[in-house]
Order: C-alpha cells, then structure tokens, then sequence
C-alpha cells in the first residue's frame, strides 16, 4: 500500500521541480541539461520518461502537460497555445501564486466559523435523532408537562432543515454554475444588480493582478490581453480581458473600458490617477492591495456574522438542552 501511494504522488513533478525548471530554462541551457540539473530520487522517472518521449521524437509541449500538478496543468494547458513553453511556466507559476495568495484570504476567514456551524448542526440533529425522544418518553411517565418543549423541538428542527437545505442548494448552484459560461452568466447578473459586491471587487483585482503580473513580464497592454483572453480555466478573467480588449479596439481609453458594469467601480478612478502617473504599475498595485484589503474586511464581517449567529445558536442549544435534562429530576421531585 505505501509504494502504490508513493508510485501515485511520483507521478506528476513538484511546484519546486517546476519553479527550478523554468528558472533554469531563462538561462538558455537545453531541455536536457535542464532536467540532469533538477533530477533528484523523487522525480527522476518522470524526467526519464519524459527525456524518452523527447528522444523518440515527441513535442515537450504535447509530453509535458500529463506530468504537472493539476493547480499548474490547468494554466499550461490554457497558455500554451499562445506562448512558448519557457513563458508559459514562468507565468504559470506567478499566476498560481497569485491564485493562493487569494484563496488563502478567503479560506482563512470563512473555514472555522463555517467548520463550526456544520459541527453544531450535525451534532443537533444527531442528539435530536437518537437522544431527545428517549428523554421525553421518560419525563411522559411522569405525566409532565412537556409541551412548551417539543414546540422548541419543532422550531430547532426547522433551524437545522433549513441550514442544511440552504448547503445543498448552495453546493447545487456551485455544481451548476462550475462550467465557464454559466459562471460567466452568474458574474454578469451580480456585476449588473450588485456593481460593488465581493464577487465583482475579487475578480477585478483577480484580473489585474494577473495583467501586472503580465506586464512586469514585459507583456505590452495587447500582448497581455491575449494571454489572458487565452486562460480558459479563468473564465471571469478570460470575459473581463476581452471587453476591455474590445473597448480598446473601439478607441476607448483604459479608463473608459475599465468604467464599464464588468469592473470594480473603483477601478477606473485608479486608472485615471494612473494615466498621470510616472508609475502606471505602481498605481494598479494599490489598487490590488486596497481590493484585497477590502475583501478582507468584508469578509471578516461575514466571518463575525456567522461567528455570531453559530454562538447564539450553541447557547441556546445548552439552555435547552440543560432544561431537558433536568426535568426528569424535576419530576420526581413532585412525587
């Protein structure tokens, strides 16, 4: 069992082998050399394989692809069709940086507190289940008065019925919507009733996040919307590089294109100080930090919000569960 889930781990190259990889590919050295230079104990088939492949006379770029992670597959897969392979793992690596760095803001505030409420419904429907009827059957012998608390009963199990059907409808719409045009269609609708919520505010940094990281690449402002426009595995940015590519094409300014329903609406006044600016990146960064800093705070208000509700909700859980407990005693003590 250990050697096949070693065999399985061994069968794509680490974030490091690439980093190392693609470092080494800007100094002009062959693939060959590149991969005697990487080899170590855990990679050394996959670059055998891989060096095989190249000596039977197959492309890197159609070899490479089925050996890479599958958080960098997907970036590779959607810019090699545009770039050479050199620059599409070097972009590749700046983009999935960028990605965690992200995902890490989002994970961070909401995993406990969401962890915590699924613990603490999970917990009340199990006592509910198993616990609750045996504790009424007991007091019922008692002829107690039991009323008050299976209305209780009723009303925490409509909590619980809710919470988890509003899980599943949330998981429903995440499955639905996972395919590109249909989260495309799900952003627009948001972008267009809601201009300033989190989804618009995250994808628009998103979106230049990655054009900074393009254009101190040395991309030009087309050559980075070609790329961008490129990455199918980002949709959201994908459609929000090709209306701003567009807009330019129809003479707009970067301003004007970026004033759209599609973008953050603090946006285009970035650009606009940006355009007077010495240093155009400089400004776009700022813009980058405050976006992330304002998904922050948002989303530390979601956070207390659920933090909230949960511990209302545990200590009302304890009061009555305490009362169910206790009214056993109370009715033996009446006899």
């Amino acid at each position: 069992m250990g050697s096949l889930r070693l065999k399985l781990i061994e069968k794509t190259l680490s974030i490091d082998d690439i980093s190392y990889l693609s470092k080494l590919m800007e100094s002009d050295l062959s693939l060959s050399e590149c991969f005697e230079l990487i080899k170590s104990k855990q990679n050394e088939d996959i670059l055998n394989s891989i060096q095989k492949k190249l000596d039977e006379g197959e492309m890197i770029e159609n070899i490479i692809i089925e050996y890479l992670p599958r958080n960098i597959r997907s970036y590779v897969s959607s810019l090699l069709h545009t770039l050479s392979l050199e620059e599409t793992l070097s972009l590749s690596l700046r983009f999935y940086e960028s990605q965690e760095e992200n995902k890490s803001i989002l994970l961070s505030s909401l995993a406990y507190p969401i962890l915590l409420l699924f613990i603490t419904i999970t917990a009340l429907y199990l006592f509910d289940l198993y616990g609750i009827d045996a504790i009424f059957t007991l007091i019922g012998s008692f002829d107690a008065d039991i009323g008050l608390f299976r209305q209780i009963r009723i009303l925490l199990r409509i909590v619980i019925n809710v919470i988890y059907y509003l899980t599943l409808i949330i998981f429903l719409l995440i499955v639905i919507y996972s395919q590109p045009k249909r989260i495309v269609l799900l952003y627009l609708f948001v972008a267009k009733h809601f201009p300033n919520s989190l989804l618009s505010i995250y994808y628009s940094q998103e979106f230049m996040s990655l054009l900074l990281i393009c254009s101190d690449k040395g991309y030009k402002t087309k050559e980075a919307m070609e790329v961008l426009k490129a990455m199918k595995n980002k949709p959201i940015v994908s459609f929000l590089a090709f209306h701003m590519d567009e807009s330019l094409l129809e003479g707009e300014t970067l301003k004007e294109a970026a004033a759209k329903k599609y973008y953050d609406s603090s946006l285009s006044r970035f650009i606009k100080i940006a355009n007077y600016s010495n240093d155009f990146s400089l400004i776009i960064s700022s813009y980058v930090k405050l976006a992330k800093e304002k998904i922050r705070r948002r989303m530390k208000r979601y956070t207390f919000t659920i933090q909230l509700f949960t511990y209302i909700f545990i200590g009302a859980i304890i009061i009555f569960i305490y009362q169910i407990l206790f009214m056993p005693m109370q009715a033996i003590s009446l006899y």
